[in-house]
């Protein structure tokens, strides 16, 4: 299990090699949308898993109980979110997200 005892509260944008971010953006696209399949892309990239356990923890997302667990991050996100965590990565490396994959 990841935890987030060691995340620090900043607000840098996630720095994610752009294949991988890209192929996760492929992942909420499918129509067939898993949230274990999401999870499980997820849990294999650090850094994916540090800045959804970092935002799922911010005071915009927090509940009365810190996260420590990716599934219970992603669920508490939401797709919607997470999208918006890998596109602006994309966005701030000056990759257009909604550009066809070719």
């Amino acid at each position: 299990m990841q935890t987030a005892s060691h995340l620090n509260s900043g607000n840098d944008l996630l720095s994610v090699d752009t294949i991988v971010a890209l192929q996760l953006l492929q992942v909420f696209r499918d129509s067939d949308q898993d949230i274990d399949r999401v999870v499980d892309f997820i849990g294999q990239h650090p850094a994916l898993v540090e800045e959804t356990l970092k935002r799922s923890n911010s005071l915009r997302f927090r509940g009365t109980e810190y996260v420590t667990d990716i599934f219970e991050a992603v669920s508490r996100l939401g797709f919607y979110e997470l999208y918006n965590i890998v596109s602006d990565s994309l966005t701030a490396q000056g990759i257009n997200p909604e550009a066809p994959p070719y």
